[in-house]
C-alpha cells in the first residue's frame, strides 16, 4: 500500500509544497508517539511510531535524529499546545476561590502532559537541551501561580519561604506523587491541591499571611 505521506516523491513538489508536506508528516509522527504514550506504551520504538503514523521507518529518521529526540520534541509540542490552560485568574476573587481555580487549571494541564512527562523521566539527566526545556516549563507554571497569589505572598511574614512552598506543592512532581504514590484520582488530587494552597496562604497554614492582633 502506498502511503500518502511517503517522501520519495518530494522532488516532484514545489519547495513550499515539500515544506508543508514535510511538516504534516513531522506532526503526524509526533502525534503518533503522544497517542502511544497516552495508551501506556511509555517508550515506544521508532518502528511502533512509524506503524501508528502509517509512514516508513526511514521517514521517522528523516525527521528525527533518534527516538530520544522524538520524545523530547513531542514533549515540547504537548507543552506548547496546552500552556494556555494556565489562563488569567481574577485577582479580586477570595483566596478559596482562587485556590480552586488554580487547582483545576493545574489538574487539566498536568493530566494532559503527564504521559509524555513520564516518558522522558529517564532522559532528563542526560540531555542538557531537555533540562532547559523542562526548566522553562517549570518557570512558566511557577510565574503563573505566583502572579495569581501575588497579594497573598506580599502579606506573608516570610515571602521567600511561602513562595518556595507554593512552588513545591503546585509542581508536576507533587501532582505525580498524589496520582501515583497515593493513587488519588485527578478530582481528589485537585481538591488536595486546592486545600494545600488555601491553607498555606492563610493563617491556618501556620506559615502564611500575617494575622492581625486584636487590641486589648
Amino acid at each position: 500500500m502506498t502511503n500518502y505521506e511517503d517522501e520519495d516523491n518530494y522532488d516532484d513538489l514545489p519547495l513550499d509544497g515539500r515544506r508543508a508536506r514535510g511538516e504534516r508528516t513531522r506532526l503526524k509522527i509526533l502525534d503518533s508517539l503522544l497517542v502511544l504514550v497516552e495508551e501506556g506504551e511509555l517508550r515506544p520504538t521508532a518502528q511502533a511510531v512509524a506503524s501508528h503514523a502509517e509512514v516508513a521507518l526511514r521517514t521517522v529518521y528523516h525527521h528525527f535524529e533518534d527516538v530520544e529526540a522524538l520524545r523530547h520534541m513531542a514533549h515540547d509540542l504537548q507543552i506548547r499546545r496546552n500552556l494556555t490552560l494556565l489562563g488569567k485568574v481574577d485577582s479580586s476573587l477570595p483566596i478559596e476561590e482562587k485556590a480552586k481555580v488554580v487547582a483545576k487549571q493545574l489538574r487539566k494541564f498536568f493530566e494532559i502532559i503527564t504521559p509524555i512527562r513520564r516518558a522522558i523521566l529517564f532522559d532528563e539527566q542526560n540531555s542538557a537541551e531537555l533540562a532547559i526545556g523542562l526548566k522553562q516549563t517549570r518557570l512558566a507554571r511557577r510565574d503563573h501561580v505566583m502572579s495569581v497569589f501575588a497579594d497573598e505572598l506580599k502579606n506573608s511574614e516570610d515571602e521567600k519561604t511561602v513562595t518556595d512552598s507554593l512552588d513545591q506543592i503546585t509542581s508536576w512532581q507533587a501532582w505525580n506523587f498524589l496520582r501515583v504514590n497515593l493513587s488519588r484520582s485527578p478530582q481528589v488530587a485537585e481538591k488536595i491541591l486546592a486545600v494545600g494552597i488555601m491553607h498555606l496562604l492563610t493563617p491556618l497554614g501556620g506559615a502564611g499571611t500575617k494575622t492581625k492582633r486584636s487590641k486589648k
